[in-house]
């Protein structure tokens, strides 16, 4: 979402809480993260293309599919954060710039200056009244001192712009770590697992492909249900660390979508990735988690898993969906365990 969080006050965000459910309830489009802040910019009115769009998909009785969902965050969401990016990108280029027209203009004055000593030794040489050559060294000590103030000039402009490109630097750092990261966990988000998959994909040595495990908390609404979504937030963060404590090298862990993760495991078979998993689901299962507020005990939080490893010429959202459907296969068999396809 793209309003400032502490510029929206509590009576506004409850008034758009209060629109947007409904808004979403009507239309059947799943309470995630990332459709919320979809809505959440609609209601607020922040951003009119998305509101033209989700107007016309309205009239059009259009099913808001996960395809749409998230073609939608994507594109009017998601793609704000490039934006920031190309901003950061553009002000580096306009200081180069200026860095540049700097150069070139003390390189004339460079030229200037080397023109008058030339002229000064040639009249110097010509000269023989000593008043005569008094006055070419007044001139030459002028060119010294304008010499001098061109330099030290171009000193201060380069510190200043050393300052202003370091700072856009930094920023271009944050932005880019914002777009592919999920805020809650601090895990990749999923459009930045993608690149990852691809690149593992792309970038796969003959003979070793990439292993995905995708996991999934069970009974999570039962948690939030019970305890609240606080403390559910809680649980999503909890299990976000321990894939960061099970994952090792160039392994990638992400958070897939609401309480569902990711993890990428490169030049890893399935029986690799299985062990990581099996790893992934013992922590969580021999956790003893507490609320904060009345240190009473969460109840056993517990996690299904499943394995595919990458077949050659397979699309990555097909490669995806083999872990996804073997995730659900470990749902079904009684959940809390692992199941490979």
């Amino acid at each position: 979402m793209s309003v400032d969080e502490d510029e929206l006050s509590i009576e506004a965000a409850t008034e758009y809480l209060r629109l947007i459910i409904p808004l979403m309830s009507q239309n059947k489009v799943p309470s995630t993260p990332n459709n919320y802040a979809t809505w959440f910019t609609y209601v607020s009115g922040e951003n009119p293309e998305l509101n033209a769009e989700i107007k016309r998909l309205i009239e059009a009785k259009t099913e808001f599919t996960a395809e749409i969902n998230a073609q939608l965050h994507r594109r009017y969401i998601a793609e704000k954060d490039t934006d920031n990016i190309d901003q950061v990108r553009t002000g580096l280029n306009k200081i180069l710039s200026e860095v540049a027209a700097s150069l070139s203009e003390a390189g004339n004055d460079a030229q200037a200056f080397e023109g008058a000593l030339g002229g000064f030794v040639q009249d110097v040489a010509d000269k023989d009244d000593l008043d005569e050559i008094r006055g070419l060294l007044t001139t030459l000590i002028e060119e010294t001192r304008g010499m001098q103030k061109v330099t030290s000039g171009m000193q201060t402009q380069f510190e200043s712009k050393s300052a202003e490109i370091a700072e856009l630097h930094e920023q271009l750092q944050r932005e880019r770590k914002r777009a592919i990261t999920d805020p809650l966990t601090g895990l990749y988000n999923r459009l930045a697992l993608i690149d990852q998959l691809n690149a593992a994909i792309g970038e796969m040595p003959p003979g070793s492909p990439p292993s995905v495990v995708m996991l999934d908390i069970d009974h999570f609404k039962a948690i939030n249900d019970t305890h609240g979504h606080l403390v559910g937030d809680r649980v999503i963060r909890f299990v976000a660390q321990v894939l960061q404590k099970n994952i090792k090298g160039k392994d990638t862990a992400a958070r897939y979508g609401g309480e569902e993760f990711t993890v990428l495991l490169p030049e890893t078979p399935s029986t690799g990735a299985k062990s990581v998993a099996e790893s992934i689901r013992i922590a969580i299962a021999n956790a003893q988690l507490v609320r904060a507020d009345n240190k009473k005990p969460l109840g056993k939080i517990t996690i299904s898993a499943g394995v595919a490893c990458y077949r050659q010429g397979e699309d990555v959202m097909e490669f995806v969906n083999r872990a996804d459907q073997a995730l659900y296969r470990s749902k079904n068999g009684g959940r809390n365990r692992v199941t490979v396809d």
